[in-house]
């Protein structure tokens, strides 16, 4: 058997790229054909054509490309084709060259007698905890193929409600960089040039002017020192992230802000919610559920809490009882868990929340954009106007001089 990439057109004469197995080109014609594709051009892949094939795809690796591995390996597999041969047409028709390379490598992880669930554990970059649990718990029911669907469907949702909440954010972001634009214009390019202008003048200048001055000389003659406090500042919240004491740092920073502070809560009881509906619809555990869910967190307090909610529930508590006794949940989740617990339905009832809290997250987050825009107008109007005004209270001392 080999791998063929073809072009091809439907009936419609829309124009496709394929990747399709074959024993032979004269099966694979034929196989085209009985799809009733147009064969434009047929080409074998062996290794010196697999990476011309890589340079034309995209070297980073997106959240849909994602999507598109879970929905199409369950297609594959669900069609009678083997594991590897699955993944290796799949690796060949991702668009992104790093999940390709990741595929190739999970190919060999299973040759050597690795499980699906094993070998992509060996990428963490690509696959997370939640990936890996759901898989060895497919692997474990016999039903891998159901257990893609559902994750598949998980991560289209999660793309889609990520996908809304940034488009909330451009414009606020635009407006920020304009408004740090035009401030920083203003120090380094308009006020360098009224100082010079001024210094032909005998005059005193009003304390707002030479206020504004000292900041314009301050960011010209410090530039380089000011860019490189913005990317030490950047790089320091990015590497306290990856220890463990700054990372429990932020995460309790993050959840006492004032105004974000609500929002931060929102997301983390949004993901735990979704994780923990597709997770038990998907058949696992609860226990084993928390502890993926736990892991995918991304916090450290929520994290340490989920764990605690585990050992608890490992020794035949009840979910919503230990969630009622954390401050970190609020009544609301551990109410509605208890009805699901009593009717049996505890998986739908997460569904039930996780919408609820999708639906609030966004209100929350579209509240605040349209805060921030009017403050952010506000703002830039009285830094600039400040600027303004300190520019011409020394022209009226000029035009007073000849009186």
């Amino acid at each position: 058997m080999a791998l063929y990439q073809c072009v091809v057109k439907d009936k419609e004469g829309k124009r496709l790229k394929k990747v399709e197995e074959a024993s032979s080109e004269k099966e694979l014609i034929e196989k085209l054909r009985n799809q009733n594709f147009f064969i434009i051009s047929i080409k074998e892949l062996g290794k010196k054509k697999e990476k011309v094939f890589l340079k034309h795809k995209r070297k980073s690796l997106k959240p849909h490309d994602l999507v598109f591995f879970a929905r199409n390996l369950a297609i594959t597999l669900s069609a009678g084709l083997p594991l590897v041969r699955s993944l290796e047409i799949l690796s060949f028709q991702t668009e992104s060259a790093k999940l390709s390379k990741i595929l190739q490598g999970v190919i060999k992880e299973i040759k050597r007698g690795f499980s699906l669930s094993e070998a992509i554990a060996k990428f963490p970059q690509a696959f997370s905890s939640l990936w890996i649990g759901m898989i060895e718990s497919g692997e474990a029911s016999g039903n891998i193929v159901f257990t893609l669907e559902k994750l598949a469907d998980y991560l289209e949702m999660r793309v889609d409600f990520e996908r809304k909440i940034k488009s909330f954010l451009i414009y606020p972001s635009i407006l920020f960089i304009i408004a740090t634009v035009v401030v920083f214009v203003f120090f380094k390019v308009i006020l360098p040039r009224f100082n010079e202008i001024l210094k032909q003048f005998d005059i005193s200048l009003p304390l707002p002017t030479r206020i504004f001055f000292n900041i314009s000389k301050f960011v010209n003659e410090y530039i380089w020192l000011i860019i490189l406090a913005v990317v030490g500042s950047i790089f320091i919240f990015w590497w306290g992230r990856k220890i463990k004491g700054g990372r429990a740092f932020w995460d309790k920073l993050s959840l006492n802000l004032p105004l974000l502070s609500r929002i931060t809560r929102l997301i983390y009881l949004e993901r735990y919610c979704s994780l923990m509906y597709i997770l038990l619809e998907s058949g696992i555990p609860i226990v084993y559920a928390l502890e993926i869910v736990g892991k995918s967190m991304g916090s450290m307090i929520f994290q340490e809490r989920i764990f605690q909610i585990k050992e608890e529930v490992k020794r035949g508590r009840r979910l919503s009882s230990e969630m009622m006794k954390l401050s970190l949940f609020p009544p609301l989740i551990a109410e509605v868990i208890h009805v699901g617990e009593e009717a049996g339905n505890l998986s739908e009832m997460f569904e039930k929340l996780s919408i609820y809290y999708q639906k609030e997250l966004s209100t929350r987050i579209e509240r605040l954009v349209y805060i921030f825009e009017p403050v952010m107008i506000v703002i830039m109007a009285a830094i600039v106007g400040s600027i303004v005004i300190s520019l011409f209270l020394p022209l009226f001392k000029i035009s007073t001089l000849g009186d």
